[in-house]
């Protein structure tokens, strides 16, 4: 019988229901009307091919692709200028530490102009013609820093950190009016962040959100959404990111905390899962979570990671699944993904090192993470028959085969493994491993036998080799057993 993959990772709270890892791993939903094999395929996430080695290495902080198609990456303290040979230019020093960088533009032909936060009192400018860098100096006190900066029909929009307050700079300028100040008034909770969405602004609080709309009113330029109000704020500021017209943000609310939620009209739309969500509050923080977003082969992935759990959770907006993305150190220990932040410039699109800075580009054309290992495992649904006792002949992985040549020599083919759990997902057998085929054999079929007996089976699958493959499913010979 075929076991087919349908879904992303699931493993839910208790594990006798689910107990699906996916990890490295992209579900991809086959159409109906082509009669595939199976309804879903497993694709291995893209790799990370190093791409530029900055001046000094240190913790990221941040990459923006200007409106112009100018890169700019944050790495300690410094902001670099990097061009498309990729050579980096320091532009300005934004203070040690390790908060998120945020930057928006009004673009080269307008206002030429970039502004840079980073959650502090502080602010700076950048002349997107020259590079020329300064520190943003407001005489009228309004400018007072942000956790974010967004741009709108010429408006800069910053949150003031720590208050219901937001504000506005003059139309394509970063001048200010101490005018032009207003507060969330829907509830009486704090600005968390702020995000443009289809022309309007979300007012994203500790508890709540609120929408404005831009309505050119002489004395403050934005005014509030009549009867519009999302029941859903925000406990991580970073976790906020914009994506194809909508807001993606991990929330709390008067009734809880740890869901996933992107907007949807005027409501806060519920992407995450039980599993998830219980996963995630058993973290021991979610305020440090930080969210990007990149997109690849028509899949656009919201990506969040949480440096305390040293977890990485991704969501897929065309499938509406998730899988788990690790990066594996040289003790073979697994840690959240290498990446924090991502941009689509100079034709790549590319990814920055939280650790050190360096720019990765983000490719299916390789099968490593600059070099080391990527670790591809799939959990499988449990297989039971009214909980009768069942022999398992043999056990065949729908698997693509000798499609690349990996590390070693001839004596040596890449190898799947194999691991099951009889008492439901709690302990596992020992691993067995069976060859992917050297290059060219593609009819190859990793295949196990003589596999006991078991009233409720969960298996599982991995490999660390450096190939392309994709996975479909398992096929299973079994039979009840007779007593």
């Amino acid at each position: 019988m075929l076991i087919p993959l349908t879904s992303g990772a699931y493993s839910a709270r208790s594990i006798i229901a689910n107990a699906q890892v996916c990890k490295n791993l992209v579900p991809e939903g086959n159409p109906k009307d082509t009669t595939p094999p199976v309804p879903v395929t497993h694709y291995q996430r893209p790799g990370k091919r190093l791409t530029a080695i900055p001046p000094t290495t240190g913790p990221g902080r941040g990459l923006y692709r200007a409106t112009n198609g100018d890169l700019y990456c944050t790495i300690d303290d410094i902001i670099y200028f990097v061009d498309s040979n990729f050579v980096f230019t320091a532009v300005g020093n934004v203070g040690h530490g390790t908060s998120i960088i945020s930057m928006a533009d009004n673009g080269q032909d307008v206002g030429d102009q970039i502004c840079v936060v980073n959650g502090s009192s502080d602010g700076w400018e950048i002349t997107m013609s020259t590079k020329a860098f300064a520190a943003i100096v407001d005489g009228t006190g309004t400018f007072v820093g942000s956790n974010r900066v967004d741009y709108l029909s010429g408006y800069f929009l910053f949150n003031a950190p720590g208050t219901p307050y937001w504000y506005t700079s003059l139309s394509n300028s970063l001048t200010f009016n101490a005018l032009d100040v207003a507060s969330k008034s829907s509830y009486a909770d704090n600005i968390k962040t702020l995000g443009v969405r289809q022309r309007e602004v979300w007012l994203i609080g500790d508890l709540t959100t609120e929408p404005w709309f831009l309505s050119g009113a002489a004395d403050f330029a934005f005014e509030a959404i009549a009867s519009t109000f999302v029941s859903y704020g925000c406990i991580a500021t970073y976790s906020m990111c914009p994506i194809d017209g909508n807001l993606f943000w991990l929330s709390q609310d008067l009734k809880g905390f740890g869901i996933a939620v992107m907007s949807d009209g005027y409501n806060a739309k519920r992407i995450s899962t039980h599993a998830l969500e219980q996963e995630w509050q058993q973290y021991e923080t979610l305020e440090d979570a930080v969210a990007s977003s990149y997109q690849i082969e028509g899949h656009t992935f919201w990506q969040i990671s949480f440096p305390t759990a040293d977890k990485t959770w991704v969501y897929d907006l065309s499938t509406q699944q998730w899988w788990q993305s690790t990066w594996v150190d040289d003790d073979g220990v697994e840690h959240r993904d290498r990446c924090a932040f991502f941009a689509h410039a100079y034709g790549k699109v590319l990814g920055q090192d939280w650790e050190t800075g360096l720019l990765y580009e983000i490719t299916t054309e390789v099968y490593t993470d600059n070099g080391a290992a990527i670790f591809f495992r799939r959990g499988f649904p449990h297989i039971l028959n009214e909980m009768k006792r069942m022999t398992h002949w043999s056990l065949t992985v729908d698997i693509a085969c000798g499609t690349t040549e990996a590390t070693g020599d001839e004596e040596d083919p890449p190898l799947l493994s194999m691991r099951y759990s009889d008492d439901r997902g709690q302990t596992w057998s020992d691993p067995v491993t069976k060859s992917m085929g050297r290059i060219g054999q593609y009819e190859v079929s990793p295949q196990f036998q003589r596999l006991g007996m078991a009233r409720d089976r969960v298996y599982e699958v991995f490999w660390t080799e450096n190939l392309k493959t994709s996975l479909n499913g398992l096929y299973l010979e079994a039979e009840p057993c007779e007593t």
